[in-house]
């Protein structure tokens, strides 16, 4: 723990702002993919063994929604009948064709893709590393 940080007593989760609103604990995926299409899981957990891969992160699970964080949240997705819609946190703006929404949010700027394929997870995952890299650093 640094200086920056604040460790929750009740579920030792970590954030940057003491006393930061949340829900301890981290959720189950078990609810995720329930009555969705298999594929959806598949490309999932590629998503979660690269994201693992880059270090340091806890994944929220509520439902139908996924949380990638470091101390900060890099890449958030819900699951819906037919993709996964994913959200990255970037510092920039990325103009893809892959993006269906893109919003500014203060410092961060907000990218909102829809992925069907492996293909498609493919093409984002840089980014989702740039944004997890952007988090760690902060």
């Amino acid at each position: 723990m640094t200086a920056t940080t604040w460790t929750c007593s009740r579920c030792g989760r970590i954030f940057r702002r003491a006393y930061q609103r949340h829900r301890c604990g981290v959720g189950s995926d078990e609810s995720l993919f329930k009555n969705r299409p298999p594929a959806l899981e598949e490309i999932y957990r590629e998503l979660e063994a690269a994201v693992r891969g880059f270090g340091a992160v806890e994944i929220v699970a509520r439902e139908r929604y996924a949380l990638f964080r470091t101390t900060r949240i890099f890449t958030d997705l819900t699951v819906t009948a037919d993709a996964l819609r994913v959200v990255i946190h970037l510092a920039r703006r990325v103009d893809r064709p892959c993006f269906i929404k893109i919003g500014r949010d203060g410092r961060r700027v907000s990218h909102v893709a829809l992925v069907r394929t492996r293909k498609e997870l493919r093409g984002i995952v840089p980014l989702v590393r740039e944004a997890y890299d952007l988090a760690s650093a902060a």
